[in-house]
C-alpha cells in the first residue's frame, strides 16, 4: 500500500511523524550521508595520503630537419634515454589519526543531526495535527448548535401556527438557525485547510490517536538539537587539530628507473632513482586555514552557548503555558456547566411559557460559546503538553 492509497486512514500522530519522515526523504538523506563518510573513513585507512601517479618520458637525438631555425645541430648519433616513476603522497605524522578523529566526530554529529531533524518534523506533525483537530472540535459543535437551531425554529413554527407565539419569533428562529449554518461553512473550512496542509506534510488527511502524556524528569539539556549543537562543537575542534597537524602538503615519494646510452651500438646503462619531495611550512598556506578552522569553532561554541539559554527559556515557557492551559479549562469547565444549566432551566420557563423567545436565544448562544470555549480549551490543553513534549526533546 502506498502513502497516498492509506491516507484516507486516521492515523496516529507516531505513524504521522514515520510518514512525514519518509515524505521528508529522512531514511535516504541519512543513507547517503553516512555512506559518503564511509567513503571517506575508507580512504583515510587508504596506506597512501593520495592516488599515485605514473610518469614515463623518452629522450633521444633529434633528427637534422627537426631542429629550430638558427640553432645547431649536433649529428644524429642515436642517443636514447627512457625513464619510468613511480610517485606518491605520504601521510605526515599524526594526519591519519587526526583526519579519523574528524569522520568519528563527523559520524556522531551526523546522529544526533538526524535525531534533531526528525524532531523538528515531529514539531511540524503535532502543529498541523493539533491545528486540524481544534478545527475539528470547532466543526462538530457547530453542527450540534446548527441541528439544535433547526430542532428550535421547527418547534416555533409549530407554536406560532398554534398561535402560541408571535410570527416574529419565527424569524428569530430563522435567524439563529441561518448564522448557525453560516458558522459551520467557515468552520468545515477550516477544516478542510487544516487537512490540506496535514496532507502536504504526511500524505495523511485523517488524525487518529494524537493525545499525549506530558513527559516527566525529562532534561532539557539532553534534546536533541543542543546534542547535535554540542557535537558540532566537539567536530569543529577535531578539524581545528587537523589543520594544526597537517602544517604542509604532504610529501611525495617517488622511484624511478632510467635506462640510456649514448650512441647506436652503444651499451644500456640502467640506474635507479629514489626521491622524496617536503613541502615547506610557510605562514601563507598555513595562517588562512588554522583561521578558518578557529573560527568554524568560535561559531559552533556561539551556537551551542545561544540554544542553551534558548533551550532553558523555551522549557519554563512551555511549563507555564501547560499550567495556564490547565487553569483555563478548569475555569471554561465550570463556565459551561453552569451555561448549560442555566439554558436548560431556561428552555423549561420557555415550553411552559414563562419565558420569550430572545431570551432563550441570547442564553443559547451564551452556552454555546461556553461549550466551545470549553472543548476547544481542552484541546489548547492537548496541543500545550505536546509543545511541553517537543520543547524537551520528546519524539512521539
Amino acid at each position: 500500500m502506498t502513502l497516498l492509497a492509506s491516507a484516507a486512514q486516521a492515523q496516529a500522530l507516531s505513524e504521522l511523524v514515520e510518514r512525514a519522515w519518509r515524505f521528508a526523504r529522512g531514511p535516504s538523506l541519512a543513507g547517503a550521508r553516512g555512506g559518503e563518510i564511509g567513503a571517506r573513513t575508507l580512504a583515510s585507512r587508504a596506506l597512501l595520503a593520495g592516488a599515485p601517479s605514473v610518469e614515463l618520458s623518452l629522450r633521444r637525438d633529434l633528427p637534422r630537419w627537426a631542429g629550430l631555425p638558427g640553432t645547431d645541430v649536433a649529428p644524429e648519433r642515436g642517443a636514447n634515454e627512457l625513464e619510468s616513476a613511480v610517485s606518491a603522497p605520504i601521510w605526515l605524522p599524526g594526519q591519519r589519526e587526526a583526519q579519523q578523529r574528524v569522520l568519528e566526530r563527523e559520524r556522531a554529529l551526523l546522529a544526533q543531526t538526524l535525531r534533531a531533524e526528525r524532531l523538528r518534523i515531529a514539531g511540524e506533525v503535532r502543529e498541523a495535527a493539533w491545528t486540524l483537530a481544534l478545527a475539528q472540535v470547532e466543526r462538530r459543535l457547530q453542527q450540534s448548535r446548527t441541528e439544535s437551531a433547526r430542532l428550535l425554529e421547527e418547534d416555533v413554527d409549530r407554536r406560532a401556527q398554534a398561535g402560541e407565539l408571535a410570527p416574529s419569533d419565527r424569524l428569530l428562529a430563522r435567524a439563529e438557525r441561518l448564522s448557525a449554518q453560516a458558522a459551520l461553512g467557515e468552520a468545515e473550512a477550516r477544516v478542510e485547510v487544516a487537512r490540506t496542509a496535514l496532507r502536504g506534510l504526511t500524505g495523511a488527511d485523517r488524525v487518529g490517536q494524537i493525545e499525549e502524556a506530558q513527559a516527566e524528569r525529562v532534561d532539557p539539556g539532553e534534546h536533541p538539537e543542543l546534542a547535535a549543537a554540542r557535537q558540532a562543537v566537539e567536530t569543529a575542534r577535531a578539524r581545528f587539530a587537523l589543520a594544526q597537524a597537517t602544517r604542509r602538503d604532504n610529501p611525495t615519494a617517488s622511484i624511478a628507473a632510467r635506462f640510456e646510452r649514448d650512441a647506436w651500438g652503444a651499451g644500456w646503462r640502467n640506474s635507479l632513482r629514489l626521491g622524496i619531495a617536503l613541502p615547506l611550512d610557510t605562514e601563507a598556506r598555513n595562517a588562512p586555514r588554522l583561521a578558518a578552522a578557529g573560527l568554524e569553532l568560535a561559531e559552533a561554541e556561539t551556537v551551542l552557548a545561544r540554544r542553551e539559554r534558548q533551550a532553558l527559556a523555551d522549557a519554563q515557557q512551555a511549563r507555564l503555558a501547560v499550567d495556564a492551559a490547565d487553569k483555563a479549562l478548569l475555569l471554561h469547565a465550570q463556565r459551561a456547566e453552569v451555561a448549560l444549566d442555566a439554558q436548560r432551566a431556561l428552555e423549561r420557563a420557555f415550553r411552559a411559557g414563562e419565558r420569550g423567545l430572545p431570551e432563550i436565544l441570547r442564553l443559547r448562544v451564551q452556552a454555546f460559546e461556553a461549550v466551545l470555549a470549553r472543548d476547544l480549551a481542552r484541546a489548547r490543553l492537548g496541543l500545550a503538553v505536546a509543545r511541553f513534549n517537543q520543547t524537551h526533546g520528546v519524539t512521539p
